[in-house]
């Protein structure tokens, strides 16, 4: 089940609304409209647009409303405080241009996996989420590898609070089941993913357990099943994801 909070504030809940339905938008949105799509009236949602316009976060054209780059700048700036991901990046980059492969960092926020870092070279899969995005840790494998970094007693925390839905037959819902995978990821530091969130598209990543300031993070390669599979998916771009990893994790060490 997800967590949700005992003593929610709906004015903060239906200011957050407003800013990702205005993301979500291809075009500026009118007022009437917005307050339709999160379930206000006109006033209310003027009200909230007025108080985010004020704190940087909407801009106005015309008479109506689109989201502003503000948030970019915080997650920039929180990115780059983040210590691995100074580490990590230009050899994120680096694996990406020896495989001809896309590759990603994420890190563990609660119960979700967030990608970090994503570097797609030229014919790498292009992956349909962004940086900063929460995405389920049971249908990937960064996900799964964050999980299989965590203490069994977390890990069934966390899985009590998620929801195991199903992106794809291949999906592992069954916490059973899934605990197997866990065990398994655990005993041979690698996780793989099979076509469990999106058909077609295979991945493999390996944990980082320790990147400082009680963070874990996962490194990984995804990309279409065509290419990546056999002998080729299980030692080359495997013991290159290691590889990488490990001199991550030396690039962290304090002298």
């Amino acid at each position: 089940m997800t967590d949700e909070p005992q003593y929610a504030v709906e004015a903060t809940q239906t200011s957050v609304a407003i800013l990702e339905a205005l993301v979500d938008a291809t075009e500026p949105v009118g007022v009437t409209e917005l307050g339709n799509t999160v379930g206000v009236s006109k006033s209310v949602a003027h009200n909230h647009l007025s108080t985010l316009r004020a704190a940087g976060y909407v801009v106005k054209r015309g008479a109506k409303y689109e989201a502003s780059l503000r948030p970019l700048a915080l997650g920039e700036r929180t990115r780059e405080g983040l210590r691995f991901y100074q580490a990590a990046k230009q050899q994120l980059d680096n694996l990406a241009a020896a495989t001809g492969e896309t590759t990603m960092l994420f890190v563990l926020e609660e119960t979700a996996g967030v990608p970090v870092s994503i570097s797609e070279p030229e014919g790498g899969w292009s992956v349909p989420f962004r940086p900063g995005e929460r995405l389920p840790l049971h249908v990937n494998a960064m996900g799964k590898a964050l999980l299989a970094s965590l203490p069994s007693d977390r890990v069934e925390s966390v899985l009590d609070e998620t929801d195991l839905v199903a992106p794809t037959d291949a999906t592992i819902v069954d916490p059973d089941e899934l605990t197997k995978e866990l065990r398994r990821i655990r005993d041979d530091g690698i996780a793989f993913c099979r076509g469990e969130q999106y058909e077609g598209i295979v991945g493999v990543a390996a944990p980082l357990p320790d990147v400082g300031d009680n963070r874990i993070a996962a490194l990984g390669i995804a990309g279409p099943v065509e290419r990546l599979n056999g002998r080729y998916l299980r030692e080359d771009i495997t013991g290159q994801v290691l590889s990488t990893t490990k001199s991550i994790q030396i690039d962290l060490t304090p002298n």
